[in-house]
């Protein structure tokens, strides 16, 4: 295993995170008020209730699914919310990974869109896909901070996966 200098993205570089922790904050107050305030309590349609449910179901079996592989690789998730290499990181291939390298960022989109659609919330939704474009920016700073330190290695794990969708994108 090679020796790394720590490195971490300050909120300078990884601006996007910012904005997406942000709106997505926004993002859940709007919901909240909607339901709330707009839609007196009432879900508009069972089956986006239905639809919200599984959303939010698979985002959260996403992102457990991804913390789990990553705490098996021996990375500390619960520090994880800054994009940063740390001394011993190697590259995680395996597990969930080994079908597209953003399974956490997927579950992160999918959960949050299961919101808005559970409660019928236009407002939220159109901010969560707000808030969503933010992440996928992050993602750019994270794929070139990994090609910075993984070179070679990290743009063959590129050609063999997708960013977030398997067979797709």
């Amino acid at each position: 295993m090679r020796e790394m200098i720590p490195k971490k993205l300050g909120w300078k570089k990884d601006w996007p995170a910012l904005i997406y922790l942000v709106l997505v904050c926004i993002g859940f107050f709007v919901i909240g008020y909607d339901f709330w305030k707009l839609q007196h309590l009432n879900f508009r349609l069972y089956i986006l209730v239905v639809i919200g449910i599984v959303l939010i179901c698979i985002g959260g079996a996403l992102r457990i699914t991804s913390r789990i592989t990553l705490k098996k690789a021996g990375f500390n998730i619960v520090n994880s919310y800054k994009l940063q290499i740390v001394g011993g990181h190697r590259l995680i291939t395996n597990g969930i990974y080994s079908y597209i390298r953003h399974p956490l960022y997927l579950g992160e989109m999918t959960r949050n869109l299961g919101f808005a659609i559970l409660f019928s919330s236009l407002y939220g939704f159109v901010i969560m896909i707000l808030a969503n474009i933010f992440l996928i920016l992050r993602i750019e700073i994270e794929e070139k901070m990994l090609i910075a330190e993984f070179g070679s290695e990290y743009e063959e794990y590129k050609k063999k996966t997708k960013k977030l969708i398997p067979n797709l994108y």
